[in-house]
């Protein structure tokens, strides 16, 4: 077994800015025990590693960061995970022998609560409902300092909301993520709940529209994103798919044909298709698909008006630009798709006229 304790005290001490100085007085000992600690020539008694632990809102566990027994806890929580995909009640039990095995390890206490969380929400108990709000709170007082983001406070906080909604504490529920939206990550969840609660107010209608135009910006870069990977492995039917569906899924939001942004998305993801096309010897539609991006890029750049109101789910007007980083016109963003590509004989291909 071995401890980490004099390097994770220092790491910690250091995280707050506090100097051994300014941590033996909160701690109401001589800077030279807080020496000893971090040198390792010494270690707290229980009490005071309590008092530690509390101080940096730790468990006494993380602060000693043992290396003992984590294969048996990784196999714990892979354990429970593995109830939870095989919709074993009989796991809850294997969680609360897990939980007093481990009272007080972050990963555990998460997937303990992801097992009743589900259950809860499944079978609409309000009991197991509560029992996971309980193993949150607690998980979130304790998360370590280098968790994955996608697991770490905020995902817990947003569990915990939803499981108060859930559990008919619909005010409370939403208080949190309001007063927790750091970026927006809850828009589109504040949205939804507060559609459920019989909302008929247009700043609920607001928060939904804003969440959608963040779903449309995500699922773009990320469509964008799965091109260039494609590319770079030379997938060209993979590409060729991403790009159709992405110029199909913004057609199908269109409430109209006037001229707005959605244009020059477009005219991106067609010139990331002929190129799919074009180096797989389809010259021909790899030609008319270029053709089809220049011609709509140039009826943006000549429109007199770019036309805000545009998403046929909803009538509000968002003046914006989803790739924006693209280029300010239709032409500039096939230059800077082109550019992108970094293909000499396609770029040539592409300038050239019909």
């Amino acid at each position: 077994m071995k401890i980490h304790l004099a390097e994770n005290l220092k790491r910690m001490r250091k995280e707050r800015a506090l100097t051994q100085e300014a941590l033996s007085e909160a701690l109401g000992v001589s800077a030279g025990a807080v020496y000893k600690w971090e040198a390792g020539i010494s270690s707290p008694e229980l009490e005071m590693l309590v008092r530690i632990a509390d101080l940096f809102d730790t468990s006494v566990d993380t602060l000693l960061g043992y290396e003992m027994a984590e294969n048996r806890k990784h196999s714990i929580t892979d354990q429970i995970y593995g109830y939870i995909v095989d919709k074993d009640r009989s796991g809850l039990e294997y969680a609360e022998k897990a939980l007093t095995k481990y009272p007080n390890d972050f990963h555990v206490l998460v997937a303990s609560a992801r097992i009743y969380m589900t259950f809860g929400i499944e079978d609409q108990s309000n009991g197991w409902m509560k029992r996971a709000i309980e193993l949150f709170e607690k998980a979130a007082g304790i998360v370590p300092h280098d968790i994955d983001p996608r697991f770490g406070k905020l995902s817990i906080i947003g569990d915990i909301a939803l499981l108060n909604f859930l559990a008919n504490d619909r005010d409370k529920a939403l208080d949190m993520m309001k007063k927790h939206n750091e970026g927006g990550v809850f828009n589109s969840k504040i949205g939804w709940l507060t559609a459920l609660k019989g909302e008929t107010d247009p700043a609920c209608l607001n928060q939904l529209a804003m969440a959608f135009w963040d779903c449309i910006s995500d699922t773009n870069n990320t469509s964008m994103g799965l091109l260039y990977y494609y590319n770079n492995r030379c997938e060209w039917d993979r590409a060729k798919t991403v790009a159709r569906w992405s110029i199909d899924n913004l057609k199908s939001l269109r409430k109209n044909d006037e001229p707005c942004f959605f244009d020059k998305t477009t005219a991106a993801f067609l010139v990331s298709e002929s190129y799919a096309y074009f180096m797989t010897g389809d010259k021909t539609h790899a030609r008319k698909l270029i053709d089809e991006a220049k011609k709509i890029a140039e009826d943006y750049d000549f429109a007199p008006t770019e036309h805000a109101d545009i998403v046929k789910l909803f009538d509000i007007s968002r003046k914006t630009s989803t790739y924006t980083m693209l280029g300010r016109t239709g032409k500039e963003t096939i230059q800077t798709v082109l550019h992108l590509i970094d293909d000499k004989k396609f770029t040539a291909f592409a300038e050239k006229e019909s």
